[in-house]
């Protein structure tokens, strides 16, 4: 079980850092380049997703309250960034300035769950 938890934090993490740092890169040129940095993009935002369920289900089932809510508040984020750069794809500086917010809420929230109520 602690081989498992560690794998899905290491690749919670490496998609995660991927995904946002591409993403502030991409609203801060207007997305140049946003097309060749789509599919590995939604494949880091896709693994992200995929191993925050598997945390939340594992770490975080019996967690109550107001660390619960921040938790889904940044996961909400997080899917909400993905579905704005799936769905502006075609206006990638306008998609990338809508996520980079999203995805830095996102952010916050998974930093401070710990430490909130």
């Amino acid at each position: 079980m602690q081989f498992s938890w560690i794998l899905l934090i290491a690749l919670h993490a490496m998609a995660t850092v991927f995904w946002t740092g591409s993403t502030f890169m991409l609203a801060r040129t207007g997305g140049a380049n946003a097309d060749v940095m789509f599919r590995p993009q939604m494949g880091a935002a896709t693994v992200a997703v995929l191993t925050g369920l598997g945390l939340g289900a594992m770490d975080h089932a019996g967690l109550l309250g107001w660390p619960r809510t921040v938790l889904m508040i940044g996961a909400l984020a997080a899917v909400a960034a993905a579905g704005v750069q799936g769905a502006l794809r075609r206006r990638p500086a306008l998609a990338h300035r809508v996520a980079a917010p999203l995805l830095a809420v996102a952010l916050v929230c998974m930093v401070i769950a710990r430490y909130v109520g």
